[in-house]
């Protein structure tokens, strides 16, 4: 897949919802990262809305990339189904912390394979949690390095937000989180082309 095409594409897309993304992405930071630095409570509390508000996000983005226009509360529709989302974000970020604990490598690795399951319970809010995870393997493998090296094309666009004075990093996110929805597209479309 030719990666610089593809975050071309996801930039002229998201050019009509850019400042609706911008904000999406702001509240989303906003509730999952504020809340924890308040007290144990708001600590808890991120704890509990990051997952569903992941999910949420990548509903939002979903919608972009397959055309349709997007809502503001589209990131909210990641609490239908609360308890598989909760148990998805503790299942990765949990397997994701040992394999940080053991080496990086791992970590990273862990981190990559099972990056598409929000994306795969946002199209299927019907699937179990352990299909979920294991089809995200499945479509990461022989895919990771590509997607790494995808999160990577976007770091010399986040310095030169931070340049901006920090402003700038509000328009890469959006952008970043379309061409990853976009990439998951790419590769579900491709996974099942080979079958």
């Amino acid at each position: 897949m030719h990666l610089i095409a593809l975050m071309e594409d996801t930039r002229l897309k998201l050019k009509p919802f850019l400042p609706l993304s911008v904000v999406v992405c702001l509240v989303y930071g906003i509730l999952v990262g504020v809340p924890s630095e308040l007290n144990s409570y708001g600590e808890w509390f991120s704890i509990l809305v990051a997952g569903p508000l992941q999910l949420g996000l990548c509903i939002y983005f979903l919608k972009i990339s397959n055309g349709i226009d997007p809502s503001f509360f589209d990131l909210f529709k990641g609490f239908k189904p609360l308890l598989n989302v909760l148990f998805v974000f503790i299942i990765i970020n949990v397997l994701t912390i040992l394999g940080f604990l053991f080496l990086i490598v791992p970590g990273i690795i862990i981190s990559l394979g099972f990056s598409m399951t929000y994306y795969i319970i946002a199209e299927q809010p019907e699937i179990s949690i352990n299909e979920a995870l294991e089809l995200s393997w499945k479509m990461m493998d022989g895919n990771k390095m590509e997607l790494f090296n995808l999160h990577l094309r976007f770091l010399p666009w986040y310095l030169l937000g931070l340049f901006f004075f920090i402003i700038g990093v509000f328009f890469v996110i959006p952008w970043h989180n379309l061409t990853i929805a976009s990439y998951y597209i790419a590769i579900k479309k491709e996974k099942l082309y080979k079958k």
